[in-house]
């Protein structure tokens, strides 16, 4: 972490030896510019895979709805193979029954037709159709069991393939669920990448504001070094607070706005923008507690709407110094800070004055 913290300028300090620094961080700000432009360009990589895996799951969840499909289609078919096995196993258990009875009533009058015929035997063209026409049942018989047989045998091979089928539409699933958990688990192993690759670039951004920070701080020391001029810093004074601007210098607005007003934490720190004097300390009516610093040249500084005020009347602070923690400013519902700049009596653009943020 680079910062440099300054209770003012260092008569050991040299403009050379802070030139030189200046140097080295404007080398450093290039170095971690590269670095977020690196990261860049792998954030930029990851999310181009990223939608290559998407779109891969997508193509697996199709193919697994189009699986399905036609797994539905062949239990349907299977349903009404059964429904036809069914109806057959029926059938023949019928005919079965039916030859039962038929050979029941068929085989006594085989008997006595023989016997008769034995017995009064007078052509044996009489005869020969008495057995031609009894084989012709056996046969017919015969042939309808044959044939209830087959159908049983392809019925069951059917049943057999439809559930080969199954399986191996089952077993297909599987692998494709399978594959579609690597795959999600990719795109998570992604996610994790891209999330490293953004906590870098947050580190690499912190870093560059820090070393923004200690330039800032160096040319404000350059400055010092030579001058106590209160103009001769201007573009180089520090914020008084880390807030959030809610509203910016605007003297033509209704009502005028001659300041900067920023929403804060909680008792978050307000600090001088640069060295000053105390001239007042105290509650001012419609402002809260107010600290106004006199910075020489006719140039003013206040801070209203403080809490727990730091510094006393006559005080001499330097640039950064807290002065107080921020008050409840009625123009944000909440804590906050009220900032003007002024010359003489006048307010100015605080914006022109202060490092840009």
């Amino acid at each position: 972490m680079i910062l440099l913290f300054l209770s003012g300028p260092s008569p050991a300090a040299t403009t050379g030896t802070i030139q030189r620094t200046l140097e080295e961080r404007e080398r450093d700000i290039r170095t971690h510019e590269d670095i977020l432009k690196g990261l860049s360009e792998q954030e930029r990589a990851l999310f181009a895979d990223l939608q290559e895996v998407e779109a891969r799951l997508r193509a697996t969840a199709d193919e697994i709805t189009e699986l399905e499909t036609h797994l539905d289609r062949l239990r349907q078919e299977e349903r009404v193979r059964l429904k036809d096995y069914q109806e057959l196993d029926l059938a023949r258990a019928q005919t079965s029954e039916e030859l039962g009875r038929l050979l029941a009533l068929l085989w006594p009058v085989h008997l006595q037709g023989v016997e008769h015929n034995l017995q009064t035997l007078t052509s044996w063209d009489e005869a020969d159709r008495q057995y031609n026409w009894l084989s012709r049942i056996y046969d017919l018989v015969q042939d309808r069991i044959d044939q209830l047989r087959r159908q049983g045998r392809e019925l069951a091979l059917g049943l057999a393939r439809l559930e080969r089928a199954r399986e191996e539409i089952t077993a297909q699933m599987l692998r494709i669920e399978a594959g579609k958990d690597r795959l999600l688990k990719q795109k998570l192993e992604f996610l994790r990448r891209v999330q490293e690759v953004r906590a870098q670039q947050v580190s690499a951004e912190e870093q560059i504001k820090e070393i923004l920070q200690s330039i800032a701080e160096l040319n404000y020391r350059l400055q010092t070094l030579t001058s106590r001029n209160f103009t001769d810093l201007r573009g180089h004074m520090t914020w008084p607070t880390q807030g959030r601007v809610v509203e910016r210098f605007r003297p033509q607005a209704d009502p005028p706005h001659r300041g900067l007003s920023f929403a804060m934490s909680e008792n978050a720190a307000v600090r001088a923008i640069s060295w000053g004097k105390v001239v007042h300390s105290d509650v001012l009516r419609g402002y809260g507690h107010v600290v106004i610093l006199y910075h020489g040249e006719d140039y003013y500084s206040l801070y209203a709407f403080l809490n727990n005020p730091l510094v006393a009347v006559g005080q001499e602070v330097e640039k950064d110094e807290q002065i107080g923690v921020a008050g409840r400013y009625p123009k944000v519902d909440g804590p906050g800070l009220y900032f003007e700049l002024r010359f003489q009596q006048n307010p100015v653009n605080p914006d022109i004055w202060l490092v840009a943020d």
